[in-house]
């Protein structure tokens, strides 16, 4: 069994169709969205849209959440634990979410708010894969490339399955802990590890164990910063520097 698992488009439509198209070309048996699918880019209702018409199952990312609040005025679905993480209190990245709410259809805010926090992929021996945006239960905690084993062991325990797989740091990265894998798949429209061009990864179950493959896919990086610069996005600016060097704000 071959999984393909992507995350983090953040409204980067150019991307995302460069990776399906490549994903194509792998004939994974499953496809799935490690979640925040809209918010950040210019093309938030296509993405989602795009994802949705293929009938790929996804999972709800803390921006997805934080989405929802912004449209609906409610709190975001999960409790933010950390106040660094509340983006919301932010008033920049604020007016971000809701110039982004503003282009989402009722439906497509409701199908946001629909996504759950895991996705379970069984395998014949119980040996599941898990999909998650951070963690099992919470899509706000950052697990960093330095987490501890002790860390990553917790994790896979409570996800009870004997792969996880998640998105949110933008970086790929595996850990082998024991029998079990933790994977990292890093970010479709997004990355913040100096590399442009989008992220990927497969998984595959070989009857004993699960591996990760990693796959990075070109796309037209100045095609989504020219449409940045015409969206009226507020924080266009930072976002494009974001894309020019593949690395976090402010880094």
């Amino acid at each position: 069994m071959r999984v393909a698992v992507l995350s983090d488009t953040h409204g980067n439509l150019p991307a995302l169709e460069a990776v399906l198209e490549a994903i194509e070309q792998d004939s994974p048996d499953l496809v799935v969205m490690a979640g925040d699918v809209a918010f950040g880019g210019p093309w938030p209702a296509e993405c989602i849209d795009f994802i949705r018409q293929r009938s790929i199952p996804a999972v709800r990312g803390n921006t997805d959440e934080f989405l929802v609040a912004a449209a609906t005025g409610r709190p975001p679905a999960t409790p933010v634990e950390d106040p660094r993480l509340d983006h919301l209190a932010n008033p920049a990245l604020a007016a971000r979410y809701a110039w982004c709410a503003e282009r989402l259809r009722s439906e497509q805010i409701d199908y946001l708010a629909s996504l759950p926090l895991r996705f379970v992929v069984p395998a014949p021996t119980g040996a599941a894969l898990v999909i998650v945006h951070a963690t099992p239960f919470s899509p706000h905690p950052v697990v960093p490339l330095d987490a501890p084993p002790e860390r990553l062991r917790g994790l896979l325990d409570e996800s009870g399955g004997a792969a996880l797989a998640y998105g949110h740091i933008h970086q790929q990265a595996r850990w082998q802990i024991e029998n079990r894998l933790v994977v990292a798949v890093g970010s479709v429209g997004l990355p913040f590890d100096g590399d442009q061009r989008a992220a990927y990864a497969l998984l595959e179950w070989n009857g004993t164990n699960w591996s990760a493959r990693f796959q990075r896919v070109p796309y037209p990086v100045e095609q989504t910063i020219q449409a940045l610069e015409r969206s009226g996005m507020p924080g266009a600016d930072a976002q494009i520097r974001v894309l020019q060097t593949a690395r976090p704000p402010g880094a």
